[in-house]
């Protein structure tokens, strides 16, 4: 993978440089940047990093870590996102020579008159210092003291919802835990989702194909290829805008996706028009990462409210086995809780103890909760 910036280059005399892993970008992180930049005329803000390494592994590449960042100081015009490629040079401690070039070019690169500027390269790491004014003696080094309340990527990963507000906002979309409900139609799918997020004031998203339904006074039997290759797309903005937002503070509840679209596609479509959502469905699917999916199987009245195709009803126990098989497919099955919970004679719909059940079930994905008085931590246990 090639070395990569933002396509902005920075002037002036006084330039700053920012490395690290950045795996995630945080509080303190980003208290440094704007030191730099309050001392120079611009900053080069370089991620680095090499495949499998500590971001890698928890699902944060080079390259999505540089994405991220591009994306969290886009309004930043004197700041140069940078990214610098580790995979063929020896890793650290080693490789000091070949990376300090690196290093170099890229800042050559982003810094329009690099021979006339004051370079300062700004660490939170003292052994650095050392190693850069041995490698790169014309830049002046500069540690940053550690703060009262030190805070490392390392802490953040090993439990990012107990740092959450530490994480850079854009960071965060990645550690969030999302939530899928799903199962066939008439399950009280969307009041369950709504009535989850609200109890934990968490943002959630609602079905698509029922809001284009309403939108376009459309019912299931007419639709058409055209409209289920919304139903994907429209779906995956949906649940992403959810999860990008400013209001997600660790969980996501989301309404369907696109294996929920995909069954109903299979399963009522013409298999000529199915087949040709194939790629469409393919591309949203390997974006999808669920922490859990709670699963409502056919245990409710079919009500016709209006946009259903009554005629469905006899194939809720078909679709239901379908998305099912579907969801182990796409690698989620350990991620599936049923709630197949059947009530009492306070609760005769089984709605009282679904939620319950579910509640259960987010607590165990490490969500504090307090129901009815009683707060479940799983970091107690």
């Amino acid at each position: 993978m090639k070395e990569l910036m933002t396509k902005n280059r920075i002037n002036g005399k006084r330039i700053g440089v920012y490395f690290g892993t950045f795996a995630p970008f945080h509080a303190i992180h980003t208290q440094n940047l704007y030191k730099a930049l309050a001392e120079n005329d611009g900053v080069v803000l370089v991620v680095s990093g090499y495949a499998g390494d500590r971001g890698d592994k928890v699902g944060l590449p080079l390259y999505r870590r540089f994405r991220y960042l591009r994306e969290a100081f886009a309004d930043e015009p004197n700041v140069v996102v940078a990214m610098l490629n580790e995979d063929n040079i020896p890793h650290y401690p080693d490789g000091w020579t070949p990376w300090a070039k690196k290093l170099e070019s890229i800042v050559k690169k982003a810094v329009i008159n690099y021979s006339e500027a004051t370079i300062t390269n700004y660490s939170g790491e003292p052994d650095y210092k050392e190693k850069m004014e041995e490698y790169l003696p014309s830049w002046k080094e500069q540690v940053i003291p550690r703060t009262k309340n030190p805070i490392s990527a390392t802490m953040i990963r090993s439990d990012p919802l107990r740092y959450w507000n530490l994480i850079n906002r854009v960071y965060r979309r990645h550690f969030a835990k999302k939530v899928l409900v799903a199962g066939p139609a008439s399950g009280g799918k969307s009041t369950l989702v709504k009535r989850l997020a609200r109890s934990v004031n968490a943002p959630f998203s609602t079905e698509y194909a029922r809001n284009y339904e309403e939108k376009y006074n459309l019912t299931d039997d007419e639709l058409t290829v055209d409209d289920y290759s919304h139903f994907f797309q429209g779906q995956y903005d949906a649940n992403q805008a959810e999860i990008n937002s400013p209001a997600n503070q660790g969980i996501v509840f989301c309404d369907t996706d696109a294996m929920v679209t995909e069954i109903y596609a299979r399963m009522y479509l013409p298999e000529k028009d199915y087949k040709s959502l194939h790629d469409m469905y393919q591309n949203a699917i390997k974006h999808e990462d669920w922490d859990l999916i709670l699963f409502i199987p056919p245990i409710t009245n079919y009500v016709d409210d209006g946009f259903r195709n009554m005629e469905w009803e006899a194939s809720r126990k078909e679709y239901s086995d379908n998305l099912i098989a579907e969801i182990k497919k796409q690698g989620f099955g350990n991620k599936i809780v049923m709630l197949d919970d059947k009530g009492s004679e306070e609760d005769p719909e089984g709605f009282l103890a679904r939620y319950e059940h579910a509640i259960d079930a987010i607590r165990n994905i490490g969500i504090d909760i307090e129901l009815f008085g009683q707060t479940v931590s799983l970091r107690d246990k």
